[in-house]
């Protein structure tokens, strides 16, 4: 297996090639959540020049560290060591105990233990982190001179202070790029046999079976571009004797997906959700069971607010099957991670449900899961019962979001975690590079 190369020397990211990719981005009419991010408008800058703040108030928000730069994932590994990737520059950090002074020479209480070569494009770079005991999964978007570029995830063994021993066990398309290359991984239950979960998105390529583009003609064949990928952990492989809903697609678990940078499993039923960016409309969140087609490039949002239907879509055998979102954003807010609270640390309402982010916005939601835990509970909601956030209210106004709105004004939010140790919720932010804790 082949294993990363190093960058030996540090990138630097000019100002210049920023503007370049943002005039690019506006032409073409794409948006992911990078470049969102750039894109923001004057009352979100107002907003969180503010300061983020909470709308429970038998909660508190602290400040944990700083110092980040464009970070985009986090995961503690092995119990309590926090490790944060940075997007452009390839940096993998570890937060610092508070009696650990081995911090660069600075207060940010991090502390880079590897460096990998990455694209930096708009949405390209070290995106994704995932782990279970000693393994430490990366997703990345490799440069090797003159190389096509690609999306790589390499399992690293961790020994307490570092990774070591990468082996790749993911090699997937990034072209034509640089845009919904996903990255965001999941460790599946234990009843899965805690499988391997990837998401990858179109990699700004649609025309292809896996985006709901019929055969024939200048139909792309699968290609691994917007699925969601379940693999073993030591190959990459589909899992042994286990065929997955697409026998003859063995690593395949979901497909017709545009983008993504949010999974996680429901700790109660074992059950995939996810994040989905929707183009000019449609955000969503998904519950996603095996042999799920998401409905890209022909619907986002409820399919019944398209101009398709099911049997528009290619279904890659009888166990495919399209679902609509539980519940979407007909505004895009650029929503990134999802998270179910797998702790009581914050009160019985929280614990099980679900937090999600947002980097247009800097918004951190809250949602309760219905009672079969196949959706969530919205019936009390206002506007909101129907599962959409309408951009239209009918009374010259957006929807009301304050019902599922926990807190606003963060710096971009690009990750949220349960901290296993100590049972709080860990925000990370994109924007301004910090990690929050937000504890009763």
């Amino acid at each position: 297996m082949r294993k990363p190369p190093l960058l030996l020397l540090a990138p630097s990211i000019a100002l210049l090639a920023i503007v370049v990719i943002v005039i690019a981005a506006v032409a073409a009419g794409t948006q992911g959540p990078f470049m969102a991010a750039m894109l923001q408008g004057e009352a979100q800058k107002q907003q969180k020049a503010a300061g983020p703040v909470l709308h429970d108030g038998d909660l508190r928000l602290e400040l944990v560290a700083q110092g980040l730069e464009f970070p985009t994932s986090m995961a503690f590994v092995a119990g309590d060591a926090l490790l944060v990737l940075q997007k452009n520059d390839g940096r993998v950090m570890m937060m610092l105990n508070n009696d650990d002074d081995d911090s660069d020479g600075t207060d940010s209480r991090f502390k880079e233990i590897l460096r990998l070569d990455v694209a930096n494009g708009a949405e390209q770079g070290l995106l994704g982190i995932a782990s279970i005991d000693d393994e430490v999964f990366l997703y990345l978007t490799e440069e090797e001179g003159k190389e096509p570029l690609r999306n790589r995830v390499y399992k690293y063994d961790w020994n307490g202070s570092a990774l070591a021993n990468p082996e790749m066990i993911l090699d997937l398309p990034a072209e034509p790029g640089p845009y919904h290359n996903g990255g965001k991984m999941a460790i599946g239950p234990a009843s899965d046999g805690r499988r391997l979960y990837a998401v990858i998105g179109d990699t700004g390529a649609g025309g292809g079976v896996l985006d709901n583009q019929k055969e024939g003609g200048s139909s792309r064949p699968p290609d691994d571009k917007s699925v969601v990928f379940r693999v073993d952990r030591e190959t990459g492989n589909a899992p042994h004797g286990d065929g997955g809903p697409f026998p003859d697609l063995p690593r395949y678990f979901a497909y017709g997906i545009r983008n993504s940078f949010g999974m996680d499993f429901d700790p109660v039923t074992g059950t995939l959700w996810m994040t989905e960016n929707g183009p000019d409309r449609y955000d969503e969140i998904n519950v996603v069971r095996p042999g799920f087609n998401s409905g890209w490039h022909l619907v986002s949002g409820p399919i019944a607010r398209s101009n398709a239907t099911a049997a528009d879509l290619v279904m890659l055998g009888p166990a495919a099957y399209y679902g609509d979102p539980v519940f979407s954003w007909e505004r895009p807010v650029g929503v990134t991670d999802i998270e179910f609270f797998s702790s009581g640390k914050l009160g019985p309402r929280y614990e099980n449900n679900v937090f999600v982010g947002d980097i247009n916005n800097g918004n951190l939601y809250f949602f309760t899961v219905n009672a079969t835990r196949t959706g969530l509970a919205l019936e009390e909601k206002g506007g909101l019962a129907d599962g959409v956030a309408d951009a239209d209210d009918g009374n010259g106004g957006t929807e009301d979001l304050s019902y599922v709105l926990a807190g606003a004004g963060f710096g971009r939010i690009t990750d949220i975690e349960t901290g296993p140790a100590d049972g709080y919720l860990y925000i990370l932010t994109y924007e301004d590079g910090k990690v929050y804790r937000v504890r009763r």
